[in-house]
């Protein structure tokens, strides 16, 4: 099967060269994402009560200085409602509701692309068998050789490409759903973490004392 593949890269058909740019790209992009997942803040609890700590101490300065020296997306999320500190809760809430609005397109940056490799794959290497089952047997019939084991070789090879295409698409599919897994629950964990930050906001903006389980959940 390999000695087919390549043996057909080698002949350069176009279908091969197509699913060579779309395994490329869906290797770019798996790349990427881990990359851009990577540089998240990791400790929704630990970035919270620090928070916490500071809105408690009225220290608003502080919490948006502190935000600033975190990495990732969820901090400048905060940062923004920490910035309207002042206002009621509907604006605060408002406010971080849009920047999370904002940053969304980010998480899905370039996942369109994989899930459109994972359909159009197949498709490819479909295309690419029927077309090289086309040329073995107009080979063969050219040449006047008709054997069985000249009609399969032809046939195998061409398809390695369908092969190839599921292969790409199976690998498009899987990391498709993996990334949208870890998107809707980090978009939760943001949407938790505002919440909780508006709620600080509120009662510190009322001169009530804010519950330590806001920004300093117990540990179970």
């Amino acid at each position: 099967m390999f000695d087919g593949f390549i043996s057909v890269m080698k002949q350069g058909g176009f279908d091969m060269i197509v699913l060579l740019v779309l395994s490329i790209a869906v290797v770019w992009i798996v790349i990427e994402r881990f990359l851009y997942f990577s540089a998240q803040h990791g400790d929704t609890k630990s970035l919270l009560k620090e928070i916490g700590k500071r809105v408690a101490a009225n220290d608003l300065a502080g919490a948006i200085k502190y935000c600033d020296g975190q990495k990732g997306m969820l901090p400048r999320i905060l940062r923004f409602g920490l910035q309207r500190g002042d206002k009621n809760r509907a604006d605060i809430t408002d406010a971080l509701s849009i920047a999370l609005m904002e940053h969304l397109n980010d998480l899905e940056r370039n996942l369109g692309i994989i899930g459109t490799i994972a359909v159009i794959a197949p498709f490819v290497g479909l295309a690419g068998t029927v077309l090289g089952i086309i040329k073995a047997f107009q080979s063969i019939a050219l040449k006047g050789n008709s054997s069985p084991a000249v009609v399969a070789a032809g046939v195998s090879e061409a398809l390695v490409t369908t092969f190839s295409g599921l292969v790409v698409a199976i690998i498009a599919v899987v990391f498709f759903n993996f990334f949208k897994t870890r998107i809707k629950n980090y978009n939760q964990e943001m949407i938790v973490a505002a919440n909780q930050l508006a709620e600080m906001l509120h009662f510190h903006n009322t001169g009530a004392a804010i519950p330590t389980d806001l920004y300093q959940p117990t540990q179970k």
